[in-house]
């Protein structure tokens, strides 16, 4: 069933996925509207646990680069005081 593949979904069939599942939910057959009302929670919940894993990954990366930055105005600041 497609609510056990969500998960190994690229971003854009998610997305395409869920584009589908909100029309059908308005528009579909009587059969297709409950699927799609099946649904929609799990792919926003799957969306919404991408989203949240991009902003740590994000926060990580602008961490190590500040980290990584203030490495190299001490090293900058301690080879000058030697000179």
């Amino acid at each position: 069933m497609i609510d056990q593949r969500i998960a190994d979904l690229s971003d854009k069939e998610l997305e395409n996925l869920h584009g589908n599942a909100i029309r059908l939910a308005q528009s579909g057959s009587p059969g297709q509207r409950s699927e799609a009302e099946r649904l929609l929670p799990l792919i926003g919940a799957e969306v919404e646990q991408r989203s949240h894993t991009r902003s740590v990954a994000m926060a990580d990366a602008r961490q190590k680069r500040r980290d990584a930055a203030s490495a190299a105005r001490k090293s900058k600041a301690k080879a000058a005081a030697k000179a």
